[in-house]
Parts: C-alpha cells; sequence; structure tokens
C-alpha cells in the first residue's frame, strides 16, 4: 500500500470516528463545547476555603484626594485560575512613569500593600493580596525595535503578541518567550517564563537591561554589570522587589523551518534528545506532548522539532490562527473521558501534522515536500481555543526534571494521577537549560520541564483532588533532583518550598534590604514569606 493511500484510509477512519463523537454529543453539546466565551466566567468558587481571619469582607474603603486618581475603588479581583477571588482596595490603571509614584507614594501614605499585575496568568494569587492596591500595567506598552542591533525597548505592560506583530515586519523574532502570546512582559520577566525555543534557555538570558522602580520611588538601572544584584532578583522575582518598567530584549533573525515529527517510545526520548537535539545548532526549536490516551498513556511520545531550511524571497507576515473552534470543541470533548482523549490523540497524532499551516500550501498537501514554517509563525499563539463557556477551569502546573530521570518522573506521574483520579488535560515537554541568571533558579542544571494541564470542575471534592495531586508530584520532582515551578497554586509546603529552593531565604532576606517595609506583597509573599 501506497503513503498517500494509507494515510486517506486513516484519516477516513478517524473522520467516521469524530461523526460518530459528534452524533453521540448532539447539537446543543457540540455548540457549548466549541463556542467561545459569551462573557467573564462565574468565578466565585474559592479553594483553599479562607481562614475565619481572611474570609472575604467589605473592606472600609477611603477615597483618594483628587491629585492623585484610582481608577476601580473596593471590588475583588481573580486570576487565570478562577480559584482566587479576592477583595481589594483598588486598581490603579497605569500609563505613565508619574501613575507609578503617585501610587506608590499614595500607598505608602495610606499602609497599603502594593502587588503588580499584567494578565494575571500565575494561578496563586502572585499579582494581588487582600485589601491590596493593584497596579494594572496593561496601559503602560509602549514598544520600539532596534533593527540594526535586533533589540527590541519594550514597557513591561506590553504582551508578547504586541512585540512579535512589530518585530516580524522588521525581519525579527523573540528569542525565548513562553508558548502563549497573551502574557505581559512583566509578568513573563517576574516569573522567568519559557517556551519552545529551547536555546538560550529561560527568558532572563535574553534580557540585556532593564529599569526598575523601588518601592521609594526611586529608579534603578539594572543589568548584568549595573546593579546586578537588583538585576538578578528581579528577573523571576515575582514582584517583590520593585516595579520592572521597561527591558532591552535580545531578538534573533526570523527564520524558516522544516517540520520534523517522530514518535517514540518516553524511555527513549532523553538519548533521542541527546543525539538529534542537543548541541545542534540547525534546531530552531523543539518539543514533545506525552499521549494522554488510555491505549498509550503517558507512553508514547510525538516529537516535533523544526530544523533550518533553505528558503529564499520574503517570509510572509504573520497571520491569526483559523481553526479555534475545531480546536475548543476537541480539547473540550478530551475533558469528558477516555475515547474524548483517546479520540484528541489519534488526531493530533495523525490528522493534526496535515492541518499544519504551512508557507506553501502545496507543502501541506504533498507528503514529499516538508512543511516550511517560520519561526514567528510557529511563536505566534494565542491559544483562544482553551477560552470556553464550560463551568469548569483549567489548572497548569510544571516540574523540572534531570534528563537522565525522565523515566522514574513519568511512571511516578502516571500512578498519582491515576491513583487519584486527577483529570489530566495535557502534558507537554520542552527543554530548559540551565538559569545562571536568576537569585531564585528553577532550572539548577539542564533540565525536561513537563508542563501539565488539569481540569476540573468548580467544587472542592475535585480541588482536593489536584491539591494532594500536586503535593504528591512536587515530593516526586523533588526526589528525583528536579524542582517544580512557583507561579501556580500554592499548595505547596513551606518544607516543599525549602527543599526544592534552598535560595528562598537569602531571596527573602533579600527582598527585606530592597523593601523594608514590604510595600510589594502578594498572597504568594504573605504565606511564605512574611516573618
Amino acid at each position: 500500500m501506497t503513503y498517500p493511500k494509507l494515510v486517506k484510509r486513516r484519516l477516513v477512519r478517524l473522520a467516521s470516528l469524530v461523526l460518530a463523537g459528534l452524533a453521540i454529543f448532539g447539537g446543543e453539546k457540540i455548540s457549548e463545547y466549541s463556542s467561545p466565551p459569551s462573557g467573564a466566567k462565574n468565578c466565585d468558587f474559592i479553594f483553599p476555603e479562607p481562614s475565619e481571619g481572611d474570609k472575604p469582607t467589605n473592606l472600609r474603603i477611603v477615597p483618594p484626594s483628587r491629585s492623585f486618581s484610582i481608577d476601580s475603588l473596593g471590588g475583588q479581583i481573580n486570576d487565570a485560575s478562577c480559584l482566587n477571588k479576592t477583595p481589594i482596595y483598588g486598581i490603579v490603571r497605569v500609563h505613565t512613569v508619574q501613575d507609578l509614584r503617585d501610587s506608590l507614594e499614595f500607598a505608602r501614605a495610606n499602609h497599603l500593600h502594593v502587588s503588580i499585575a499584567g494578565q494575571r496568568h500565575s494561578m496563586g494569587g502572585q499579582s494581588f493580596s487582600k485589601g491590596g492596591l493593584i497596579l494594572d500595567m496593561r496601559g503602560f506598552n509602549q514598544i520600539s525595535i532596534d533593527r540594526e542591533r535586533a533589540i527590541a525597548h519594550v514597557q513591561t505592560g506590553a504582551t508578547w503578541a504586541q512585540v512579535q506583530q512589530l518585530a516580524d515586519h522588521e525581519g525579527l523574532s523573540v528569542q525565548a518567550m513562553q508558548s502563549i502570546n497573551v502574557f505581559s512582559i512583566g509578568g513573563s520577566l517576574s516569573v522567568n517564563g519559557h517556551g519552545i525555543a529551547h536555546r538560550p534557555g529561560p527568558l532572563a538570558s535574553t534580557v540585556l537591561a532593564m529599569r526598575v522602580m523601588l518601592a521609594n520611588g526611586e529608579i534603578k538601572e539594572a543589568s548584568p554589570t549595573e546593579n546586578p544584584e537588583l538585576f538578578h532578583l528581579a528577573l523571576g522575582g515575582y514582584g517583590l522587589f520593585g516595579i520592572i518598567l521597561d527591558a532591552d530584549l535580545q531578538l534573533v533573525k526570523n527564520e524558516v523551518y522544516a517540520i520534523e515529527n517522530y514518535n517514540l517510545d518516553y524511555h527513549d526520548f532523553a538519548d533521542y534528545y541527546r543525539q538529534n537535539i542537543s548541541g545542534n545548532d540547525q534546531i530552531g526549536l523543539a518539543y514533545a506532548r506525552l499521549s494522554i490516551s488510555p491505549t498509550s498513556y503517558l507512553r508514547e511520545t510525538a516529537v516535533h522539532i523544526y530544523r533550518k531550511a533553505d528558503f529564499t524571497g520574503p517570509i510572509p507576515l504573520l497571520q491569526a490562527p483559523t481553526h479555534d473552534r475545531l480546536d475548543r470543541f476537541i480539547i473540550n470533548f478530551s475533558k469528558t473521558g477516555g475515547f474524548g482523549r483517546w479520540l484528541r490523540w489519534a488526531l493530533e497524532k495523525h490528522y493534526g501534522p496535515k492541518l499544519h499551516d504551512c508557507l506553501s500550501r502545496n507543502q501541506a498537501i504533498n507528503q514529499k515536500e516538508p512543511c516550511l514554517v517560520s519561526r514567528n509563525g510557529e511563536m505566534y499563539d494565542s491559544m483562544l481555543y482553551l477560552r470556553n463557556r464550560l463551568k469548569d477551569t483549567d489548572i497548569l502546573q510544571e516540574y523540572f526534571i534531570p534528563p537522565d530521570k525522565m523515566p522514574q518522573f513519568v511512571d511516578g506521574l502516571r500512578q498519582i494521577v491515576q491513583t487519584n483520579g486527577a483529570n489530566l488535560l495535557n502534558v507537554t515537554l520542552r527543554i530548559v537549560h540551565k538559569d545562571e541568571v536568576t537569585a531564585l533558579p528553577y532550572a539548577k542544571q539542564d533540565m525536561f520541564a513537563f508542563v501539565l494541564y488539569f481540569n476540573q470542575e468548580l467544587n472542592e471534592e475535585q480541588s482536593l483532588i489536584v491539591e494532594k495531586t500536586t503535593r504528591e508530584l512536587i515530593d516526586l520532582a523533588i526526589g528525583l533532583q528536579g524542582t517544580y515551578y512557583l507561579p501556580y497554586q500554592l499548595y505547596y509546603s513551606q518544607e516543599q518550598l525549602d527543599r526544592a529552593y534552598p535560595e528562598i531565604t537569602a531571596f527573602f532576606a533579600a527582598k527585606k534590604r530592597y523593601d523594608p517595609d514590604e510595600l510589594f506583597t502578594s498572597k504568594f509573599y504573605e504565606k511564605y514569606g512574611r516573618s
């Protein structure tokens, strides 16, 4: 049987299965699972249940003087987890440096704590605290591109999508970022994000310089050579040392890659990485996914690498994705059980590469030609299909594991998730090189990053399942000389934090030197950092 006929037969079989699934679901469910949200999700459920002293109350709001304006007094705030609804003093929508100075002066005069917020995709209250003044940085978003030096000068309220759009017109691309471009630059710097660009490492390694406003309103230049301690602390510092105003980010040339897809057993991925990806400067991007299908659960690995390709002529400019409704339906259908997960994995494995947006349509259709894509095109992803109308929430977690410990971690992950009955929807595997920049490194050596995507309903029973699963996975990671990522739910104990991050004591001591009145705070800091 020829390859095209085999592919066609597989696609016909998969299409039949999709149609069968749709028939079972019915029209109403199809619409519910494929439609974007019509408004904000109802996030009244809170977990963990606040203690008596922390329960939401009606705060006493004292209006500021006419010389300073707060855009929203009182009210409540939440983050992308939908589990952290918190009453606050108010929100200042920042547009200028003077807005920030006025905000800090007002907070000091009125004994308020301050938190810095962007898109609020950290999921453990890292960008707000009860009764605090929130600085909404999203309007502080000016960008300029130095084409000759390949540098983006970016105010930290800007999003990665905005940077990508400007860089694309100059033939440039970001060097490192998360895999979703809706995050703010400041938020990404504060958590030291990373993504499918495996070189040079976490985002902090691409920052040339930045300006930081301290708690007293003073602005400091920070770089590897100027105020280097502040530079190391503020990057990956979770907004606790000051407000990162702007940053100079090193860009790279926008390149064209040929996509290569491979399927491996999870035991073989570390060797494959060492032999084919590590040290290979022809590989521009790389990541993998573990199967969530019941027939190959956390055993089969789909590897996607992007090899530099010879390409002449202009590279097409960025285009918005076009498959949101279909992608949304497929991922929401996979939440419903084993058949949905099996179908999604089968579609991704056999059909996904055929739907890829290639630079030439002939490349997408003709199996003999590799699919060519631009670096910008592959890194330009808002993942709008994750936004839905369902009465649930999706929780991210991330664990960093030494490559030679990968099989043990995957085996432990499989056992923990299945024993607890957690609804694990996705496992993405990334390569993260050693962090030699920040004061609180999650990658203390070259690591494999396991990005886990859990789904849960908004109730206590399923929240307890995810909480227990999280603590057990943290113990598993630490036992394998790994770590876990801090921007997510605060389910871990102080002892787990100390074991994974032995630098945390010095980190919090430095916080008190730079901010002795603890003006900058968050739920994360209040739980683990305050003495």
